[in-house]
């Protein structure tokens, strides 16, 4: 387990803070794509703008008759 963390702690530290210009641009390349990412995210699907779907709608949906209750 020691291994493991050790591992991961290196990971990290080596995306923290890259040693050569080739991983700088990686990480660089890496932080705007997150950003891209997240930007998208909030104002393309907005929490309140996803519509509620139940069970019924997707089985019309689906093509399959829903349940009588």
């Amino acid at each position: 387990m020691r291994a493991i963390l050790s591992s991961m702690g290196a990971f990290f530290a080596a995306g923290l803070r890259p040693r050569t210009p080739l991983a700088k641009a990686i990480v660089f390349v890496l932080v705007i794509k997150l950003i891209g990412i997240a930007g998208i995210k909030v104002f393309a699907f907005p929490d309140g703008g996803q519509p509620r779907v139940d069970a019924s709608a997707m089985a019309r949906v689906i093509g399959i008759k829903p349940e009588a209750k």
